[in-house]
C-alpha cells in the first residue's frame, strides 16, 4: 500500500500532462483545419476572381471588335441586340455568380427588356435607350474592377 501511495503523484503527473497535451493537440488541430478551411476558401476565391477578369478582358475585346454598341439617327449610342446577344451575354452569364449586386442588376435589366421585346413583338424606344444605358454602366463597372485589381496590385507589391 505504501508503494502505491509513493507512486500515486508519480500516477497522477502523468495523467495531468496527458490530458494537458490531449487538450493542447486538439487545440493544434483546431487552429490547423481552421487555417486550412481559410485558405481552401481563398484559393477559390482568387480562382474565381482570375476566371471573371478573363472573362471580362474577352467582354471589352469583343466590345472594341464588334458593333455591340451603334448610333443612331441622333448620334447617340444603342445596344446591338444581336450582337450583345452572340458575344456578350454568354461571357457575363459564365460568370453571373461572380459579379458584384449592381453588375448583376443592370444585367438583369437587360435581360428583362430583350424578354418582354422577344413577348410581345415591339421594341420600346426608351427601353432600348434604357438598355443601352445599362450596358454602359456594365462595361464602366468592368472597367472600376481593373482599375480596383491595379490599385490592390500596386498596393501589394509596394509592401
Amino acid at each position: 500500500m505504501s508503494e502505491l501511495i509513493k507512486a500515486l503523484p508519480s500516477l497522477l503527473g502523468v495523467i495531468v500532462g496527458g490530458l494537458i497535451t490531449f487538450f493542447i493537440q486538439q487545440i493544434t488541430i483546431r487552429k490547423q483545419q481552421n487555417w486550412e478551411k481559410e485558405k481552401l476558401n481563398l484559393d477559390n476565391f482568387y480562382k474565381g476572381e482570375a476566371t471573371k477578369f478573363k472573362i471580362f478582358n474577352k467582354i471589352l475585346q469583343l466590345h472594341v471588335e464588334n458593333t455591340v454598341l451603334g448610333i443612331d439617327v441622333h448620334d447617340e449610342p444603342v445596344l446591338n441586340q444581336a450582337d450583345y446577344i452572340e458575344h456578350i451575354r454568354p461571357l457575363l452569364f459564365e460568370v453571373y455568380h461572380l459579379l458584384n449586386e449592381d453588375m448583376a442588376k443592370e444585367i438583369d435589366f437587360i435581360e428583362d427588356v430583350f424578354e418582354r421585346e422577344s413577348l410581345t413583338g415591339e421594341r420600346d424606344e426608351i427601353e432600348t435607350k434604357d438598355t443601352t444605358d445599362s450596358y454602359l454602366k456594365v462595361l464602366n463597372l468592368i472597367r472600376q474592377e481593373f482599375k480596383s485589381l491595379r490599385a490592390s496590385k500596386k498596393d501589394f507589391l509596394s509592401v
